[in-house]
């Protein structure tokens, strides 16, 4: 039921190594794909997934989103945005109804397990891509102020609801490029630093900063994701969790941000 949706946007020619598949199949396929995860770190919890997106759905994300791509913005405390030199990367929404994007979403509930409630929603998927020097300076992706937004209460009356992004995902779609790494200079990662090239074959190494061994890094693979809780279960973001993308060097990385939301209260409550 879902091919006529998908079909207009599967594109007739895929990127060499791209096999092409039936939208139908492709949607068969991502009811049933299979990834693998390691833990990077336990406490902040960030883990490394390989293979969340397959390479054709990897292709189709980004078809969807390339028409949308716009220079980036960061999205300032209460909702107001704002262009900055920190942040020269394009970016562009999927729709989220969209069938493919619909079961990404469903793969990301799943991972997720009990930390998000069947109520409580993702915001709109955002494909980021980085052309050379292109990056985004050390940010954290929860505000340090919950956001407002309007929900029906069990009356079905509308009020205003307090929400951050819990946790997030970041997928790595494209990775024809040199360096733009995500870093994260204050995730010590579980295993000593002589082993990290060996248990995470590159994947996965020592960052440095201001000539110090710090922190690790992860190079653009397409397909592999990160995933890292932002809150704690008080709703308290963990400055531990600041990351960057690292400028590209040569060619072009795209990559995926997926932000589930937990709300926090009505605005109206009395405590």
């Amino acid at each position: 039921m879902f091919s006529s949706p998908i079909q207009c946007h599967i594109s007739p020619s895929p990127p060499p190594g791209i096999v092409h598949v039936r939208p139908a199949d492709l949607l068969e396929a991502c009811k049933t794909h299979q990834y693998t995860t390691e833990i990077i770190s336990v406490d902040p919890l960030v883990i490394y997934i390989n293979n969340f997106t397959s390479a054709q759905e990897a292709e189709e994300l980004i078809h969807l989103g390339s028409p949308e791509f716009a220079s980036s913005f960061i999205t300032r405390s209460r909702g107001s945005n704002q262009h900055v030199t920190s942040r020269t990367s394009a970016s562009a929404p999927l729709p989220i109804t969209h069938p493919l994007v619909s079961c990404l979403l469903s793969r990301a509930r799943t991972f997720m397990g009990s930390m998000l409630l069947p109520s409580e929603p993702f915001s709109i998927p955002q494909l980021v891509r980085y052309f050379p020097l292109e990056k985004f300076d050390l940010h954290t992706d929860f505000w340090p102020q919950h956001q407002v937004t309007t929900l029906k209460d069990a009356q079905g009356q509308d009020r205003a609801v307090y929400f951050n992004r819990v946790a997030s995902f970041f997928v790595f779609l494209r990775d024809n490029c040199t360096d733009g790494e995500t870093y994260f200079p204050l995730v010590e990662p579980a295993h000593a630093s002589s082993a990290i090239n060996d248990l995470y074959d590159g994947k996965v190494t020592r960052g440095e900063m201001e000539g110090e061994e710090k922190g690790v890094k992860f190079k653009p693979i397409r397909g592999n994701a990160l995933f890292w809780v932002n809150l704690d279960g008080q709703g308290k973001g963990d400055r531990r969790l600041v990351h960057a993308g690292l400028s590209v060097g040569v060619g072009e990385k795209i990559g995926l941000n997926i932000w589930p939301r937990k709300y926090y209260g009505f605005v109206d409550a009395e405590f």
